[in-house]
């Protein structure tokens, strides 16, 4: 028997107790004398406002719309034609809400009656109002709450606890209020709706008995659970008179048992959900067969035992003395387990320990050998695995029979050698050594060559073709040798064996198989042919006959047909009679065409004969187009195609490359625009140029100023395939014309400069007079100078205007540096100097831009004596009166000591300088600081 109040939770509407405390104890002793404590004990439990007296069970508030509680409460559903609920539920897959809190501050925390966190169930509520919502629910106990408060509400999509489930509230009588948490169902106006909420009210009263390790009990009929109705409370526990949730659930067709159950599968569900399982810490495939070793204790499992989703198949003792096929190895923290099947269907999972493993992969070991099935063991089969096992049996090797086997693993199992085999690149299986053989059965073929040839059926009776040679390895009957009577064979190799010799044959380009070469009588061969050296040409009326790989009619080796070499010059290299007919192998220059019969061709060749091709320069143009084509090569010679009709070209300038005569007539070839088009009788054209119009002459000219832009040429013809450049390379320099041409009326020359042949140009685009200054002297001078006046002055090659004459660099690139003045030189304009800086000669400046401070002109003779003063040795002497490294000859330490003349004198820029000299030697310039009149 259960306790009259077991751990419970207790869902109520809150229509809480307005009764004295007396008549509290006074019910509850009604109910149960063993649980329910004295008053004195119960007065936390009791709302405030029902101790104040401003509040009673009538009237708190919270009203469940019946003052008749004490009456049978009906367990079934009730026939109202709405759908089962939980059926309704599970069918919809409804989800669940999740728990939201807000907890009120403002509410009193008092503990259970057996302390903090420990409550004995939950009390079910709902809150009789047809027209309320969740949130008008908590806000409204919120306001109220001495009267009333509850731990959560719920509804169709939410669950909001608003007060600690660790303490106890005041929503279902004192007795009730010291034990149960106390959850809230808020109404819905449709069937969806009321089943939704349902949901959420089940997962959520699961949920509570969770967490705190209570059972699903109801105490709905007994008084004695952990899952209470608020009439439950009424009837059992007193303190209160509610009856919710029973008629609100009857309204929707449901009843209190129904939910029970509902909460029964969320609470089962969540504790499958904390179910902890064995981790697998590999799962691999492995190859193996193995025999129940030790059934007893043993069983075979979905997946492997205490892992997620494993279930119990069978006693391992039903699988005793079957072959198991093991499929997969995974390892958990107990043992090893092996996944297996039995004849192709897949059982389970059974510990290792429990089996003897009679073959693993690892007993395989690594062989090569050759063998054969033995003659009276093609009936036996092979494997995918060395076991005997109709699940990986594969076939019989009969197929295999008179077939190379390559052996190239064994594995004794059980005693038993097997051997796993492949033909060629084939794999075939596994099968017992004792099947196979090591002796071939097979004939040797002592060669096999490529051969040509040409066969006919001889001898058909008895006599078969073969996909190799007959009693070699691998030979299979293809048909009977008469199937091919009367066919050409084209013969394509050559077998011989120690029955006889072997010709693999094809007819139309299909490879048909092998037959003795007595069979045959072949009536071509290679060694039939002969070197020749003819020459031939396709006859005429033979163009559409066809040429052969070899000398035999088939369309197997035809290539072509003769048109293709019709007009060309042929070689014939080699010849055959055939059958009495004379063959002929040949070539066009070194590309080889095959063979033709010798009636084909003919010795006469049909081609024009070249009797010279020169080069030649010149120029026309179409004159007469009608009945002109133009050619390849000259019209009628070897090799000429035609190419386009001359009139396509009419009114071009055709540049005239090459010339050859014919018995026919003279032909030009001639390009357009760099193109080189072909060949054309010279009598259709209007030459009106040829190089036999040039002349000798001797002319200066210049570049006329106004036709920098014009073009020279390779020829005196105006034709951008000879076109070269344009004459503004050559402006203000002076040209030489060697040939002059007159062509359509227009005078040409032909210019070069002293140095370069330029071309051809319009004479005129030229000039006699020269656009050059004249140099009226140009004469060397000594003298030195400075930059005076930059802008607008620059340095030249040649004095400016000049011929030849070019920019250096702009004057104010050498402001500031010493100028040796090299040379002077006189135009119409000005005077110029050449310079050199630092030893580098670098152009022709106008004298008017320098400052020269010094000048021969400055010397003046003397006639003293003088010595080089003691701390002056190192100083230096120049070639003129100028510091300057390009001038300096070396410094006066040479002359310590010695009588020095000076013979001249000059003062440059303020410094007065001596030129001096040893009674035999010229030294050069010193300052006359640098020398002292005593020794």
């Amino acid at each position: 028997m259960k306790k009259l109040v077991k751990s419970a939770v207790v869902f109520t509407s809150l229509a809480f107790i307005g009764v004295s405390a007396t008549m509290i104890t006074e019910k509850a002793s009604a109910a149960s004398t063993e649980t329910v404590q004295s008053v004195d004990d119960q007065s936390i439990y009791i709302p405030q406002g029902v101790r104040d007296g401003t509040a009673t069970e009538e009237h708190d508030g919270f009203e469940d719309g019946t003052n008749s509680v004490l009456k049978s409460v009906p367990l079934l559903r009730a026939t109202t034609g709405y759908p089962d609920v939980n059926s309704y539920i599970k069918s919809n897959k409804f989800s669940t809400a999740s728990i939201e809190k807000q907890l009120k501050s403002q509410f009193p925390k008092f503990n259970y009656r057996n302390g903090y966190g420990k409550p004995e169930g939950v009390v079910i509520h709902e809150t009789a109002n047809n027209s309320s919502t969740i949130e008008g629910e908590i806000s409204y106990m919120s306001r109220n709450y001495n009267n009333a408060f509850v731990h959560s509400f719920v509804d169709k999509s939410r669950i909001i606890q608003i007060h600690p489930t660790e303490n106890g509230v005041w929503g279902a009588g004192q007795y009730a209020n010291a034990r149960f948490i106390q959850v809230e169902l808020v109404r819905s106006k449709t069937f969806d709706e009321f089943a939704r909420s349902i949901n959420n009210y089940a997962y959520y009263a699961a949920y509570l008995l969770d967490q705190y390790n209570l059972p699903v009990d109801s105490a709905h009929s007994d008084g004695k659970g952990t899952v209470w109705s608020h009439d439950a409370v009424t009837r059992y526990l007193g303190g209160t008179t509610h009856t919710d949730p029973v008629s609100y659930f009857n309204q929707w067709g449901y009843n209190f048992n129904s939910f029970v159950t509902l909460i029964n599968e969320k609470y089962k569900a969540i504790q499958a959900s904390k179910v902890t399982y064995d981790k697998i810490e590999y799962d691999k495939g492995v190859t193996a067969y193995a025999r129940v070793k030790t059934a007893p204790g043993n069983a075979v499992w979905t997946r492997p035992y205490k892992t997620e989703g494993a279930k119990l198949v069978n006693q391992l003792s039903v699988y005793q003395g079957k072959n198991m096929r093991i499929l997969r190895e995974a390892k958990t923290p107990i043992t090893t387990w092996y996944q297996f099947s039995i004849d192709g269907k897949t059982i389970g999972w059974v510990d290792t320990r429990a089996l003897d493993t009679f073959y693993k992969q690892s007993m395989e070991k690594d062989t090569n050998l050759t063998r054969y099935v033995a003659s009276n063991k093609t009936g036996e089969a092979y494997y995918k695995v060395p076991v005997a096992d109709a699940d990986v049996k594969w076939g019989t090797i009969g197929t295999y029979k008179s077939e190379k086997l390559t052996v190239d693993k064994q594995a004794t199992v059980e005693g038993q050698l097997w051997y796993r085999v492949k033909a060629g690149s084939t794999f075939i299986g596994w099968t017992k050594a004792s099947n196979l053989t090591a002796t071939s059965p097979f004939d040797k073929i002592e060669y096999d060559k490529v051969v040509t040839a040409y066969a006919r059926v001889k001898t058909a009776p008895y006599n078969a073709v073969w996909t190799r040679p007959y009693k070699t390895e691998g030979s299979k009957p293809v048909n009977p040798l008469s199937v091919y009577q009367g066919k050409n064979m084209r013969i394509l190799r050559e077998a011989k064996t120690p029955i006889t010799t072997w010709y693999q044959f094809s007819i139309d380009g299909k490879t048909i198989g092998w037959v003795d070469t007595r069979a045959l009588d072949t009536f071509y061969k290679q060694s039939m042919e002969t070197p020749v050296n003819l020459t031939r040409y396709v006859a005429s009326n033979k163009t559409g006959e066809a040429y052969y790989k070899v000398p035999v009619v088939d369309a197997d080796v035809k290539w072509g047909t003769l048109s293709t070499y019709k007009s060309e010059k042929l070689t014939v290299d080699k010849q055959a009679t055939v059958e009495g007919q004379l063959w002929y192998r040949v070539k066009a220059g070194s590309t080889f065409i095959g063979w033709t019969k010798a009636s084909n061709l003919t010795a006469t060749s049909p081609f024009d004969k070249i009797e010279y091709d020169k080069g030649v320069t010149a120029y026309a143009r179409v004159k007469t187009a009608p009945g002109n084509a133009v050619w390849t090569k000259p019209y009628r010679t070897e090799g000429s195609k035609p190419v386009n009709q001359l009139s396509v070209y009419q009114g071009k300038n055709m540049r005239i490359l090459r010339e050859a005569k014919t018995v026919i007539t003279t032909w030009y070839q001639f390009s357009i625009d760099g193109k080189v088009i072909g060949w054309v009788d010279t009598r259709a054209l209007d030459t009106f140029y040829k190089q036999s119009m040039e002349k000798d002459t001797n002319l200066t000219r210049y570049v006329a100023s106004n036709k920098t832009g014009e073009a020279y040429y390779k020829v005196p013809v105006v034709d951008a395939d000879v076109r070269w450049g344009t004459l503004a390379a050559y402006k203000d320099q002076k040209l030489t014309v060697d040939k002059e041409a007159t062509v359509e009326g227009q005078l040409w020359y032909r210019v070069r400069t002293s140095t370069t042949f330029i071309g051809w140009t319009k004479a005129s685009n030229l000039t006699t007079t020269t656009p050059y200054d004249k140099i009226e002297y140009d004469k060397g001078v000594t003298a030195y100078a400075r930059v005076k006046t930059a802008p607008g002055n620059a340095v030249w090659t040649k004095p400016y205007r000049t011929e030849g004459s070019k920019p250096v660099n702009q004057l104010s690139v050498y402001q500031g540096k010493n100028m040796r003045i090299l040379r002077e030189a006189k135009t119409v304009i000005t005077t110029w100097y050449q310079f050199s800086i630092d030893g580098k000669v670098i152009g022709w400046v106008d004298t008017r831009a320098l400052d020269t401070f010094y000048k021969q002109s400055m010397e003046t003779p003397a006639n003293l004596t003088r010595y080089v003063i003691a701390n002056k040795v190192n100083e230096a002497y120049y070639k003129v009166p100028v510091v300057d490294a390009d001038v300096r000859w070396g410094t006066l330490a040479a002359y310590k000591g010695q009588r020095l003349t000076v013979d001249r004198q000059a003062t440059v820029e303020g410094q007065l300088w001596y030129r001096i000299r040893t009674s035999s030697t010229f030294i050069g310039w010193t300052k006359a600081s640098n020398l002292s009149a005593t020794k």
